[in-house]
Parts: structure tokens; C-alpha cells; sequence
């Protein structure tokens, strides 16, 4: 990476956030440039999207997903110019099931009670999937890799600063300033209504940002001590119960062999809204939901279970509505891009690469595929832990 430059500095493109989007346009950005600032407010960058050492070997730090869609095929093509690596695997036809009346049933929609966070779920009930030669939590750690500029870990950003239509500088912790030329704000949209200068946004379209409804993903892994089930369909469960808690998608890798014993590892994920994170209730009342229907349709696949995780990924999706300028910038601020996943149409992993894709193509820049090492190769990455 490059050498810690002045306080005085100017970067070409300093930009805020270092989950999937934003390490996705540190990276493609740094072919052309190594004068970009990377802002992270937490210690490591990848955001949620990091590796986990589980009994049954090292997975993804909660649900991971790709169905088989055209909108998922061009984002992840980016992801392999980007990276030089293939990433995309062969489809798999694995229709999501349900469980109903004591038997499983495919899934076929949530007919006339959609959950409220319909969109966000429904992302993980197509057909067919994509199987990935790497794994989510490689993506990060390669991405990191390629990545050119400086990484300021626990830079928290309070404020951004313009004149005259551009923004000129943020201010980090509260106290110190960076200057760019080009800002891209990859982080959760509803803190833009904090964040923006006062002029940047009228009284409605603000305040509409910050009462958008944003989700929390709620996830459980579990390690079974037995296998229990073949099926690599996605589930989504929700019992007959009607309470205020939506259903939850989950689903079982293979199962290994540890000695005498087999392991299985599943992965469970439900939303609850944003406000409510910080209710220890609301959370203890989603996680306590995911189990019953894990028992309800397979009795016997909690007992004596080796290790269980919870994950809390606050602000994690949602329908940040937020007008753009056709080159994803902020209108009345020409130099302010938006990378966050919630503006794109697409959700979850599709989305964040989709909105990366867009801002480096508004940015003008084409992300071209270099040679592809040998698929050999690229199954010999170690994550780090």
C-alpha cells in the first residue's frame, strides 16, 4: 500500500466504508490510481463479510447467497476483472422449500402476508443458484489485497464539508479533516441525513432518509452433531404462529466426517427493524423463532448441538431513497458518489457489486479481465482469521 501521506494532503478519491462495495471500487479504482483514502470506522476492513473458523472448517461469517440471475452473472464477472480470478461456479437446481402440515412443500411465495421485509428475503428463493469457486470471505481479503491507497481503520466520519456545490473535505472523529477530489460514500445511507451540509438536501427528501424503515440481519449458524439432511435447498420457515416476527431463510451445508462423529453446519437468517436492534427482547424473541422452526421441521436437529453463533449486522438493508444524478452522485453535490447497497435495485451481495459496478463506470473507468491464474490456483488462498 502506499506511504502515509501529509495532513495536508489531497487524494484523488477518498472513500468511506470498506464492506464488499467499498473494497470492490478501492480495488478497481487502485489500477489507476494509488492517491485513495479507504475511511473505516472499524478495526479491519470487509464489513460483515469475513471469515469464521467452525468446527466443520472455515465458512462465511453468516448466510451467503447467490441466485442465478443475469443481474448476479454481470456483478460477479466484475468481481472476476477486478480480481483476476473465477469466481462464478456451475448453477445449481435447488428449489426453496417450506414446511407445512408436518411435510416439506416448495416454497411458492408468502401469498397475501408478505413480511415486511419481503424484498430483502425474497432474494434468497430463486430456483436456481450459483455455486462460487471463492467464497464470499475471500472476495474481501483479495480485494484488500489489490487495493493500492491508504487504509484508515477507526476513522469514524462526522461530517462532510462543501463549497460551491463539491465537497471539499470530511471530518473524521470529529476532529481531524481529509481533503479529496472525489468522495464515495459507501455506508449506511440513513446516516447521510446527519452527515450531508444543511443546503445538500431539502427539509422533506432528509428527513424522509432518515424515517426510511432499514433492516438489522439476524443470523444464527449452528453446528449439528449429526448430519441432518442431504437437501441443499434454501429454507424458509414460519410456522403457524402469528406474531410480529417474519419468517427466516436458512439452509444446511454438507455434512463432514470429524473421527466417528459427522458435523453439519447450517445457516440461519431473519431481519428485524433497525430501531429495535438494541432490544435484547425483540432479538432474543427472532433467534428463539429461528430455533422452533428449525425443530418443527427437523425434531431432533438441536439436540446436543456442537456450537451456535449470533450475528447482529445493524443496517444491513433497506430502501435507502435517496435521489441520484444519473452518475450515481448526489445532486447538489457533483463529487459525492453513492456506493451504499441500499440504493441499487438489486439486493444483498448482487446489489453491492451492481452499485460498485455503476460508480466506477460513472467514475469513467472500465474494468477490463486481465488473464485468469488457473482454477488451481485460486483454491489455495488462506483466509485470514
Amino acid at each position: 500500500m502506499a506511504q502515509k501521506r501529509s495532513q495536508n494532503h489531497v487524494y484523488d478519491y477518498a472513500i468511506i466504508g470498506s464492506g464488499l462495495s467499498g473494497l470492490s471500487i478501492a480495488a478497481a479504482l487502485s489500477r489507476f490510481t494509488d492517491n485513495i483514502a479507504l475511511l473505516e470506522s472499524g478495526d479491519v476492513p470487509g464489513g460483515m463479510n469475513r471469515a469464521i473458523k467452525f468446527p466443520t472448517g472455515i465458512m462465511n461469517n453468516g448466510l451467503r447467497y447467490v441466485p442465478d440471475t443475469e443481474s448476479a452473472h454481470k456483478a460477479l464477472e466484475f468481481l472476476e476483472n477486478i480480481l483476476g480470478l473465477k469466481i462464478i461456479g456451475e448453477s445449481v437446481e435447488a428449489p426453496p422449500i417450506t414446511f407445512a402440515s408436518g411435510t416439506f412443500k416448495p416454497f411458492v411465495g408468502f401469498g397475501d402476508n408478505p413480511p415486511p421485509f419481503y424484498e430483502e428475503l425474497n432474494y434468497f428463493t430463486a430456483n436456481k443458484s450459483l455455486n462460487l469457486k471463492l467464497e464470499p470471505y475471500a472476495w474481501t481479503q483479495l480485494l484488500f489485497e489489490k487495493f493500492k491507497g491508504e487504509f484508515m481503520p477507526r476513522s469514524y466520519v462526522t461530517k462532510f464539508n462543501s463549497l460551491n456545490e463539491q465537497v471539499t473535505q470530511v471530518t473524521i472523529n470529529g476532529a481531524k479533516t481529509l481533503a479529496a477530489h472525489n468522495f464515495i460514500f459507501c455506508g449506511s445511507v440513513k446516516d447521510l441525513a446527519l452527515l450531508l451540509p444543511e443546503d445538500a438536501l431539502a427539509p422533506r427528501a432528509r428527513q424522509k432518509l432518515s424515517k426510511n424503515v432499514y433492516w438489522t440481519a439476524l443470523c444464527l449458524d449452528v453446528c449439528h452433531s449429526h448430519e441432518v439432511t442431504e437437501t441443499p435447498s434454501m429454507h424458509v420457515l414460519n410456522g403457524t404462529t402469528d406474531d410480529e416476527i417474519g419468517p427466516c431463510a436458512g439452509r444446511f451445508m454438507p455434512a463432514i466426517t470429524e473421527g466417528e462423529q459427522k458435523l453439519q453446519a447450517s445457516q440461519w437468517m431473519t431481519f428485524i427493524e433497525e430501531e429495535v436492534t438494541e432490544d435484547s427482547e425483540v432479538v432474543a424473541a427472532s433467534l428463539k423463532k429461528i430455533k422452533r422452526q428449525i425443530k418443527r421441521a427437523y425434531p431432533e436437529a438441536l439436540e446436543s448441538i456442537k456450537l451456535e453463533r449470533i450475528i447482529v449486522a445493524p443496517q444491513i438493508a433497506g430502501n435507502g431513497e435517496l435521489k441520484l444524478s444519473g452518475n450515481q452522485s448526489l445532486p447538489g453535490l457533483q463529487n459525492l458518489w453513492i456506493g451504499s447497497t441500499s440504493v441499487n435495485a438489486q439486493k444483498n451481495i448482487v446489489g453491492a457489486l451492481s452499485q460498485a459496478q455503476m460508480v466506477i463506470a460513472a467514475l469513467g473507468f472500465e474494468i477490463t479481465a486481465p488473464e485468469f491464474v488457473s482454477e488451481t490456483e485460486t483454491t489455495e488462498i488462506e483466509p485470514s482469521l
